[in-house]
């Protein structure tokens, strides 16, 4: 069909699912529609617009990871998780915030660009690429965005890190933390313990390409100063999926889901993952220095799907805790058990306390929550300064069906309606909350303390708010222990980002330490060309971000 304009006939974009046409176009499918669509844009604002109190201690740059298709994608029901990664950054100073946001440009991106095409398939399944793309590194690093040693670390859990310059943004390469870390896939939730500086992280799904539905957990220790300590291979009981993991002193946890890839089904052209409605989900439990192959414990579940972990640790009477959200369906609807259709049910996902009893992990028939908090919770975070350790508050955003929200104003919602920030506090039970209203939804809070000696939960939280009938973000700051008072300060953006999931503030001391000391970045294409990079020092205002070569 050729394309009539004047009388509103296009020739369709899509042609039995594929993408049929050379126009610029998206699907007209949820979620490429409305608030949700794409934005597909690099930008940066000085001075942005302020209402309220921006308080002095926080000084540093919140960044936010959004997942964001730039170009239309090859098959017409793709997923919001198959876009780009584009990072965000709020650089906040003495009450002032400047904004900037750029893309990730991952191997992918870059393949794309230059053919001003999508040329990758399906969510992590090669075999639906184009021809040009075959052996490329497939990762779009949407996920998150993670400060080590001088860089951002963008992350997604098929491929391996991308790291970017802390101030402009500038993509400077794949990084393998100096070739220590060859594995094909990294997690997308490294974790930091804050007493010893380390990195723990893993990558599941690890054996050949890191798309092959392998059974294998690889597991890394890598210590402050950016050597690795450890590294251990595991099994896993099926090819499922690890989207967090946590830590103690003495023990690393592995939530492992029963959505399975089957190479099979992906060879076929299928979804990378299937629900299995029958089978068990598992806590893989392993010492955390240096684990041997065999040390991991399985310790069975109910059929659920674990969410993200707000904190562990463990206790004196040779106890482990670990507290996460805990769904009781399957979250991604939209890989359906095999051989059924797509079909979005009601899920309850409180914030779960397992206690497992480390004398008898291996005698554990069925592990089941000791308590409940919340009927729907997600996106915990804890004051990072007590990982591993005893905490007491946690924060998180819910789905409150019990608050309106405007499907005519906003359109379906994509990714849950995220519509009230909590604060918990596991000492006195107590629970504060806050509405956003029916026509804003919530992404991940993130906690910045008062000061670096201040007590547990003394500080602030930002939280970025979608603003979908205005299209456009606010980040909006609150005081940790006054949640439900609602935000002190907003941070208006004039624009919409797309969606994200994951954000996390840097301290400036932290990054202008590192720069000032010289700090050597060597990524993976900057090593293949035998010559690395020095990032330059800053001033204290961020303003000349010059890299040294």
């Amino acid at each position: 069909m050729s394309s009539n304009l004047n009388a509103g006939v296009t020739a369709p974009a899509y042609v039995d699912g594929r993408r049929a046409t050379k126009e610029t176009r998206f699907p007209d499918t949820p979620p490429f529609q409305r608030a949700f669509a794409p934005s597909r844009y690099e930008a940066t604002i000085e001075e942005v617009e302020t209402v309220g109190e921006i308080p002095d201690a926080i000084n540093g740059i919140y960044f936010s990871m959004q997942v964001d298709h730039h170009m239309p994608p090859m098959f017409e029901e793709d997923i919001l998780f198959n876009g780009d990664g584009c990072v965000s950054s709020f650089r906040i100073a003495n009450g002032h915030v400047d904004w900037k946001r750029r893309y990730v440009r991952t191997d992918r991106f870059k393949a794309e660009s230059q053919a001003r095409q999508a040329l990758f398939g399906r969510y992590r399944n090669p075999y639906t690429d184009d021809e040009s793309v075959r052996g490329v590194i497939r990762t779009a690093a949407n996920t998150n965005i993670v400060f080590w040693r001088g860089v951002m670390l963008a992350l997604k859990e098929d491929g391996p890190p991308f790291a970017l310059h802390p101030t402009t943004l500038e993509t400077l390469g794949r990084y393998d933390f100096e070739g220590q870390v060859l594995a094909p896939v990294f997690s997308a939730h490294p974790k930091f313990d804050p007493a010893t500086g380390e990195m723990l992280s893993f990558g599941y799904q690890a054996g050949g390409d890191g798309n092959c539905a392998s059974r294998e957990l690889v597991y890394y220790s890598i210590n402050a100063d950016g050597v690795k300590n450890h590294e251990a291979w595991f099994e896993m009981p099926y090819a499922g999926y690890i989207h967090d993991f946590s830590f103690t002193d003495d023990w690393i946890i592995f939530p492992l889901t029963p959505l399975k890839a089957d190479l099979e089904r992906i060879k076929k052209g299928g979804n990378y993952y299937a629900w299995d409605p029958e089978d068990c989900g598992y806590f893989g439990i392993a010492p955390r220095s240096k684990p041997s192959r065999e040390d991991i414990v399985w310790v069975p579940t109910k059929n659920c799907f674990q969410g993200h972990i707000a904190g562990s640790y463990q206790t004196d009477n040779n106890r482990l805790v670990l507290d996460l959200s805990m769904a009781n369906d399957n979250v991604f609807w939209w890989f359906p058990p095999d051989g059924q259709a797509a079909q979005r049910k009601p899920t309850t996902s409180p914030m779960s306390r397992y206690i497992f009893d480390l004398a008898k992990l291996s005698s554990t028939k069925v592990i089941e929550p000791s308590e409940t908090v919340h009927e729907i919770v997600e996106f915990a975070r804890i004051d990072d300064r007590f990982l591993g350790k005893p905490y007491r508050y946690f924060w998180a955003v819910s789905a409150d069906p019990s608050k309106p929200y405007d499907m005519e104003r906003c359109g379906p919602p994509i990714t849950g309606v995220w519509n009230t920030l909590i604060g918990y506090d596991w000492e006195s039970g107590a629970e504060q909350s806050w509405y956003v209203g029916a026509t804003s939804t919530l992404e991940e809070p993130c906690f910045i303390p008062a000061s670096p000696n201040a007590r547990e939960g003394d500080g602030y939280l930002v939280v970025v708010i979608d603003r979908l009938d205005e299209m456009r973000q606010d980040l909006a700051i609150f005081k940790a222990q006054e949640v439900s008072v609602g935000p002190i300060g907003l941070i208006r953006l004039p624009l919409r980002p797309r969606r994200g999931f994951h954000g996390n503030f840097v301290e400036w001391k932290d990054i202008d330490d590192y720069m000032r000391r010289g700090g050597r970045v060597a990524t993976w294409d900057l090593r293949r060309r035998r010559r690395g990079l020095c990032l330059g020092n800053l001033n204290s205002s961020g303003v000349k971000n010059e890299l040294e070569g």
